[in-house]
């Protein structure tokens, strides 16, 4: 884990933010609630696309957190517009650019108890790699997915933002 992963996060966490800047045109050009996306989903056990994007910035948080052995950001998970979903990712790359001169280094010691495993505990290696980081882009590829397939004029540049191309 180093300041790399973090920038990463911060990188692809602003191109879903662009995203979701095109699904508000979209949106306003077919002259429909941008919040109809709110409730998107692929399929009916699949959580929606709010939440896709909750998970996406609570796994970078926690992979940041528990890799730097700082304390877990509380934010709130309520949102009610696009306006708040917004809000909420700016707030989650402010957290992150805070964290990007972090101290890494003793990333494997560090411990994540996550609300869902029932107490148990992962590993800073685990957290890292085996579950936030995979989780994070699972999530951002739902997201990218639902906006898609719901017409927002998206691509593969979208996704991935800018390169350094020499």
């Amino acid at each position: 884990m180093n300041r790399d992963i973090t920038a990463q996060f911060i990188k692809m966490l602003t191109n879903l933010d662009q995203c979701l800047a095109k699904a508000v045109a979209h949106a306003e050009v077919k002259l429909f609630s941008v919040e109809n996306f709110f409730g998107d989903r692929l399929i009916v056990d699949m959580l929606p696309f709010s939440k896709q994007v909750l998970i996406c910035c609570d796994s970078a948080r926690a992979v940041v957190a528990t890799a730097s052995h700082s304390e877990l950001p509380v934010m709130r998970d309520d949102p009610k517009t696009m306006a708040d979903l917004r809000a909420h990712i700016a707030r989650t790359i402010v957290y992150l650019q805070s964290k990007l001169d972090a101290d890494y280094s003793q990333y494997a010691s560090a411990r994540y108890v996550p609300h869902w495993a029932g107490g148990k505990v992962m590993g800073g290696h685990t957290c890292i790699h085996e579950y936030g980081i995979p989780n994070f882009y699972f999530h951002l590829t739902m997201a990218y997915a639902l906006l898609r397939r719901a017409g927002v004029d998206l691509g593969k540049r979208d996704y991935l933002g800018g390169l350094n191309l020499q």
